[in-house]
């Protein structure tokens, strides 16, 4: 039984241990000495080393990419609208939006000014582009036509749809309906993201547009 508690000193000193084995090792070092003697060793080293070392805050860059790497990072809150828009469990939703922490996410696309995130959705969007879209400050998506009903969920920064003259911000959905046509242009100095579920894709200058996956 010591050894088993000797081995748990050096986390207890951490103070990283769950709370019964906490109480397990405090009976154990209240009742020999030699354990409570190793314990206080362990302390002083622990104690020391959080002397030593100077916390220093990440970068906004890194806490981005760390927050992407569990999860959907800053873009959290939409998990749950994303998980519905692309039909998808929540957990795989922010997956998909930790993508767009990532640089190596984005596929520059023909157009200027224009990048894509691709991917899958759900079983039922077999005929769907499905993705995230950015747009460059003062990049324009060119008129195009939509092959079916399209779903758009802004993310970051504000587009003006010229056909309507309508704006629209982070949060806002916008529907269109299979047949319409119209072209946007992003109007924010950080430049635009959002999501978008295109039932059997967009046409643009009467061709079908293919996303560009590489």
């Amino acid at each position: 039984m010591t050894g088993d508690v000797r081995e748990l000193l050096p986390l207890y000193a951490l103070g990283i241990l769950e709370a019964d084995e906490a109480a397990v090792v405090e009976r154990a070092v209240a009742s020999d000495a030699a354990l409570a003697a190793e314990l206080a060793v362990y302390q002083q080293t622990a104690d020391a080393l959080g002397t030593a070392i100077e916390p220093v805050a990440p970068s906004p860059e890194v806490e981005q990419r760390l927050l992407a790497s569990i999860g959907g990072g800053r873009f959290e809150a939409f998990s749950g609208r994303m998980a519905k828009l692309f039909e998808v469990s929540v957990d795989r939703a922010r997956e998909l939006l930790g993508l767009l922490e990532r640089p190596a996410s984005w596929i520059p696309q023909i157009i200027p000014g224009i990048s894509l995130v691709h991917f899958e959705g759900g079983p039922g969007l077999a005929t769907a582009d499905c993705g995230f879209v950015r747009l460059e400050p003062n990049a324009m998506f060119p008129p195009h036509t939509h092959l079916g009903e399209e779903l758009v969920t802004i993310l970051v920064g504000q587009i003006h749809d010229l056909t309507h003259d309508r704006f629209l911000g982070p949060g806002d959905d916008y529907l269109q309906a299979e047949g319409t046509s119209h072209y946007f242009v992003c109007v924010s100095a950080e430049g635009c993201v959002y999501a978008s579920r295109a039932v059997n894709g967009i046409e643009v200058g009467g061709v079908r547009a293919r996303p560009r996956t590489n």
